[in-house]
């Protein structure tokens, strides 16, 4: 069976994707037991920091640079040279946990110029990704070549926002990127929802930005939001996974653990 390939996007910065990713990547492989890769297509590369590496030596950036001695083609698969597993911190009591890790110099391929670049990504990951039960790809905050790679490579699209003006209205942007990848790239992708992150209890300006989107993007929304907790600062901080922090992380693996939950049936084929 084919994995679900789920690209994680918005084009507004600092609504928490990495928080998503990565807690979905624990819960999805550590709960649900399944075989995950996580691709981190931002050149931020706090995903792959996250993920508790720091040095990598073939990186996203490598693979799609192509092969120089023919003329920066990409081979199809190529992405397996990449695959590395997570940090030991991230490793044990699941089938696996990998990744394919980004770098600064990644951002060098928006600028990229030869033919069928769109589609760099989806050659690379052919026959890869397919070892796997589910691939979340880490889109940057953006609507360059990055993410168009990302959605044409992936078969679901999964959008994040905060409850407020700047991340609700980014939505309309990223929404209408995937629907022009859909109609020349990619019209096989479809649309998983939108996961609200960052919410803060007690605000009632955050639950009007919840109900607007409700309305906007009728059954698009999904259950749980997640909150603005600490904990997720510290995992990241640390390079280590929510469950690291024990008791304290319960209420946040639970919602991670439904909100996947949410995600694998909507996305079953």
């Amino acid at each position: 069976m084919a994995a679900r390939i789920i690209a994680v996007c918005n084009q507004k910065g600092g609504v928490g994707k990495t928080t998503l990713v990565t807690g979905l990547a624990e819960v999805l492989s550590r709960d649900l037991l399944l075989k995950v890769l996580v691709v981190d297509a931002d050149p931020q590369r706090n995903t792959t920091s996250t993920l508790g590496i720091v040095d990598p030596e073939f990186t996203l950036n490598d693979v799609l640079y192509g092969d120089e001695e023919q003329k920066h083609r990409i081979l199809p698969g190529v992405a397996a040279d990449a695959v590395m597993p997570a940090g030991d911190a991230w490793q044990g009591g699941h089938p696996s946990l990998d990744l394919i890790a980004s770098e600064r110099n990644l951002a060098s391929r928006e600028r990229d110029s030869m033919m069928a670049r769109e589609g760099r990504l989806r050659t690379a990951l052919r026959g890869v990704a397919d070892q796997y039960d589910i691939v979340l790809i880490d889109c940057p905050p953006s609507l360059g070549l990055l993410t168009v790679n990302a959605l044409t490579a992936a078969t679901h699209a999964l959008m994040v926002s905060e409850p407020r003006v700047g991340s609700v209205e980014g939505l309309t942007e990223i929404v209408t990127t995937i629907a022009e990848v859909q109609e020349s790239l990619n019209e096989n992708l479809d649309v998983v929802g939108i996961v609200v992150n960052k919410k803060k209890k007690n605000r009632l300006d955050q639950d009007r930005w919840i109900m607007q989107m409700r309305q906007d993007y009728d059954g698009f929304v999904l259950e749980p939001s997640l909150f603005d907790r600490e904990i997720y600062a510290k995992s990241q901080a640390g390079y280590v996974p929510l469950k690291t922090f024990g008791s304290s992380s319960t209420i946040e693996l639970a919602s991670l653990k439904r909100l996947a939950e949410n995600i694998m049936e909507r996305t079953a084929p």
